[in-house]
Formats: structure tokens, C-alpha cells, sequence
């Protein structure tokens, strides 16, 4: 932040900071990316310095600028080449497989530059994005959507993190995330990496205080080959030469199994969490994980309906994901959250709003820039544009993400020349 930057006033009939209840008649002050105050207009007007730029939104919300926790921005280019809704999980991987052959290195990165325009043009902040190893610099820093990137290792049939990557890509990795706090490991999936690869995966985000995340329990196919170690999965790893005939299914969930591995903890973020049960659940309270939805995900490969409502009565750290373009229609978490209350009439609206904002900062490690309105935090925020009946505070939240899926908001300058 340069010192000539000028402060801005932004004044709207409604503030929704999402970490504090919303005020009517609120007002946030900004310098630059980052927010000096927020609250009232009455309280922080009288704040602003000589010489501030005030912006009246008028009958508007201001919100954070939105979190997705959970994208795969490197198969943005298989948009509409996947007909949707699929049969099941087998099906749709089928037909990844059979479109992905065809995407080289330079088109996965065209495909994450695409995806980022995409997501900065449905009022996205800020993006949990695995990858494979296409793109391992995260960015655009500033005005463009942020990526935090999940480095995603896999390799049933591997001994070590080494083994599974290979040292150069490794090497390339642990070099760009010395550069940038913005820089995870992701381990894929039960069934589809060993369990020395899944344990290297979270010691390295451990010794350095990433968050590390995982697909869990994302369809019955892998609770089947935890269990039994039969079917589907098993069939999978054989077709793709990746059989370790060592391993033996543990005969239990995958949620017990991580937890046996070791591996879950407050800085762990489990993906899809579709098949758990109440023991799963259980383990998930009490190891503090986070957990990111991907409601329309799941519904297009018809692989279930995870338990949202549960993790939220329990007070789980919840968070919604898009999930790529070829298992969605879009990268909007409007749309995802709409979506949600749609089919999830007992989550409240506010549920929602938190977890497209601060919820998936917290699930991704960065609440300390994104996800709420409050002073330090990022600038980029929303304008949310209300209809000429002003909502009442009871279904203010309601009307913001139904508004939003309408498309009616506007990103929030924070500096005059935009």
C-alpha cells in the first residue's frame, strides 16, 4: 500500500460482513486492497480522513468478494464435452479419461487462465484449485481472482511422495511455495493413492503449516473398496497398471481410514464428504477438519446427496466448492449456493452466505485476507444490487444470493480509476 493511494467511503443500505451480523446503513472504508473499517455509516464515516472519495451504493448489500473452495480450473477446456447429468462416477471418469488423452500441458494452462477469467466474472475472490502439475505459481495477486493452488499427488501403487511425483516436479514445487504461502498438497483419493504417499502429502503441509486436502467418500465405488477392496476401484487401478497387491482394504470407511493414517486435523479439508455416516461425522468433529460441498457435482455424476445440514449442526468448518467443468454447468457459486437452499431447505440462507465466503477462506487457510468485511481484509468486495422492496433483516440473506444468482451485483472499486 502506497501512502497516495486514496481512501474510499462505501456506503449501501445494507452491509452483510458475514463474520458479524448485517447492518443496515453500513459503510466500509478502504485504502487500496484492504479494509480500514467497517460497520455503521454512522460509526465509520466520522473515521474517513480529509480528502476520501464517498461511493453511495444505494439500495444495495455489500458482501465479501466470494470463496471456492474446491475448482479444477485445468479441465475448464472439457466444458460441454461431458453430457450432464451422468449415470455414476464410472461413467463420467470413463469419459474424462477419454477427453483429457487429447489436453496437453499448454492447453491445462489456457484452460486455468479461462477458468480464472470465469470465476473473477461471477464474483470469485479467491480459489482452491487442484492441480496436477500444469501451473504450480498461484495468482493473479491484486484485482484478478486469487488461486491458492493444491498441488494433487496420486499413485496407488507408489512407495513415497518422490515416487509418486518425481523429483524435479517436487523440486519445482517446494520452490514456488517457499515464494508463496498460496501453495498446498493435495493427496487425490483413498482409492487412487497409497497410503505412504497420503501420509507424505500431510507431513509436508504439516512441517510447513499448509492446509492439505483430499476427495473423501465421494461415491459408493470407494466405500465399497475400503471396505472389501473389491469392485469398480479395484478394477480401476488394474486397468491402469496401478495395482499394489500389497495393500489389503483396511474394512472400514475412508473417513475412519485417514483418521487412522493420521492425517486428519484442523488443517485438513475433506472434499465431497457425500457417504458419511454418523460415526464418520464424529471423527470429523473431533479431529476439526473442514469439509467443502459440491452439491451440483454430486447431483450431475449421481453419485448421492452429502449430509450439509449435519456438519453444520455439529459446527464443522463448511464450505461450498464448484468442482471442474466437467462434472458443472458453470464455475457461479451464486448458482451453488441457490442450488443448495433449493434442495437444502433446512440450511439457512445465512449458512449459505458463509460458506461461499468466510467458510472457504477458513477451509483453505486464508481467512486472515478473504471472506469477511472487516478491517486488514481484502477490499475486493460485492455490491449486491436489492429490489425496490427493500428486504427485511429476516430475509435479507435470502434475497443477496438470489439476487446474485440473477446476476444482479457489481464488483466494489476499491480505487477510483477502475
Amino acid at each position: 500500500m502506497t501512502h497516495h493511494e486514496p481512501t474510499i467511503l462505501h456506503r449501501a443500505s445494507w452491509l452483510a460482513p458475514v463474520s458479524t451480523p448485517p447492518v443496515e446503513n453500513g459503510a466500509v472504508l478502504v485504502q487500496g486492497e484492504r479494509i480500514l473499517s467497517a460497520g455503521s455509516h454512522d460509526s465509520v464515516a466520522p473515521q474517513a480522513p480529509p480528502g476520501t472519495v464517498k461511493v453511495d451504493h444505494g439500495s444495495a448489500a455489500l458482501i465479501p468478494g466470494l470463496v471456492n473452495a474446491h475448482t479444477h480450473l485445468e479441465l475448464t477446456g472439457l466444458e460441454g464435452l461431458i453430457p450432464l447429468p451422468q449415470p455414476g462416477f464410472p461413467a463420467w471418469l470413463g469419459k474424462v479419461f477419454e477427453h483429457r488423452a487429447a489436453f496437453g500441458i499448454e492447453s491445462m494452462r489456457g484452460s486455468i487462465r479461462r477458468g480464472l477469467a470465469r470465476l473473477a466474472a461471477t464474483g470469485t475472490v479467491l480459489c482452491g484449485d487442484i492441480n496436477n502439475g500444469s501451473s504450480l505459481e498461484p495468482g493473479p495477486n491484486g484485482r484478478g481472482t486469487h488461486r491458492h493452488v493444491f498441488f494433487e499427488v496420486l499413485g496407488f501403487d507408489r512407495q513415497d511422495l518422490v515416487d509418486a511425483v518425481g523429483p524435479d516436479l517436487i523440486g519445482a514445487f517446494a520452490s514456488s511455495a517457499r515464494k508463496s504461502p498460496s501453495m498446498s498438497l493435495a493427496a487425490h483419493a483413498a482409492y487412487s493413492t497409497s497410503p505412504e504417499v497420503i501420509r507424505d502429502a500431510k507431513g509436508w503441509c504439516r512441517r510447513t503449516g499448509r492446509v492439505f486436502s483430499m476427495h473423501v467418500a465421494e461415491h459408493r465405488e470407494e466405500t465399497r473398496f475400503l471396505r472389501d477392496g473389491g469392485g469398480f476401484c479395484r478394477e480401476l487401478l488394474h486397468g491402469l497398471g496401478r495395482w499394489a497387491s500389497r495393500w489389503t482394504a483396511p474394512a472400514m470407511s475412508p473417513t475412519a481410514y485417514l483418521d487412522r493414517l493420521g492425517v486428519l486435523d484442523r488443517q485438513t479439508l475433506l472434499v465431497h464428504a457425500v457417504h458419511l455416516d454418523d460415526d464418520d461425522w464424529e471423527i470429523a468433529h473431533r479431529r476439526g477438519v473442514s469439509v467443502c460441498f459440491c452439491p451440483r457435482s454430486n447431483h450431475n455424476l449421481s453419485a448421492g446427496r452429502a449430509g450439509i445440514s449435519k456438519a453444520l449442526e455439529m459446527g464443522i468448518v463448511t464450505a461450498l466448492g464448484t468442482d471442474s467443468l466437467a462434472s458443472n454447468t458453470d464455475l457461479d457459486l451464486f448458482q451453488e449456493a441457490a442450488f443448495t437452499l433449493d434442495r437444502y431447505p433446512a440450511v439457512a440462507p445465512e449458512a449459505v452466505l458463509a460458506m461461499i465466503t468466510l467458510g472457504g477462506a477458513l477451509a483453505i487457510g486464508q481467512a486472515r485476507s478473504f471472506g469477511a468485511i472487516e478491517a486488514g481484509k481484502s477490499s475486493r468486495m460485492l455490491s449486491v444490487g436489492l429490489p425496490e422492496t427493500a428486504p427485511s433483516r429476516n430475509d435479507l440473506v435470502e434475497t443477496i444470493l438470489l439476487q446474485g444468482k440473477r446476476g444482479a451485483w457489481k464488483w466494489v472499486s476499491s480505487c477510483t480509476s477502475d
